[in-house]
């Protein structure tokens, strides 16, 4: 058969253009790559949405989490107020120092497993008034150098990471300048 064909040439060869099959077969594959690559995008955006909303989800559960937690700890606070109003009582009794003992342990007890919630008491010890994280209860006339600051707390304050279950109560000193 390829004797009667010139030297170099193929059999089957048009001249180096391509059967129109061929042809046919580039472009259909060119077509699925086009679609294959707007599949892997539209993947890959959708998997960036599901990641987005996982972590706005955990987000969201974290913030209920500690919601929640706060709401079961904040009856216990009023319980440790309690507490320390008895002990301060029975430390000023004569004959106390045994019920003092007892209930110094039962409020540091109290305080031990809320702090295994995560709650925090506030310090306001030597602070500017914050009003975020403190309620004035009281003012009281200070030098200018004191203004703002707090006093004394009146009423332990708590946090739970970033949420006041309770804001701690103060008297806070006001410069009459």
């Amino acid at each position: 058969l390829t004797d009667n064909l010139p030297e170099g040439e193929i059999p089957g060869d048009t001249g180096g253009k391509l059967p129109t099959y061929l042809e046919d077969l580039e472009a259909r594959l060119a077509e699925k790559d086009r679609l294959l690559q707007e599949y892997i995008q539209a993947h890959k955006s959708s998997k960036a949405d599901m990641d987005e909303a996982r972590t706005r989800l955990e987000r969201d559960l974290d913030r209920r989490v500690a919601i929640e937690k706060a709401r079961l700890a904040a009856p216990f606070l009023e319980v440790m107020d309690n507490l320390q109003r008895l002990l301060t009582a029975c430390q000023g009794a004569s004959g106390g120092n045994e019920l003092a003992e007892g209930v110094g342990l039962l409020l540091r007890q109290v305080a031990d497993q809320l702090g295994k919630l995560g709650l925090e008491p506030i310090d306001t010890r030597e602070q500017r008034f914050d009003p975020r994280t403190m309620e004035a209860l009281m003012t009281e006339p200070v030098s200018e150098d004191r203004d703002g600051m707090v006093i004394e707390e009146v009423r332990p304050g708590y946090l739970l990471g970033e949420h006041v279950v309770r804001p701690a109560g103060v008297r806070v000193g006001v410069s009459r300048g």
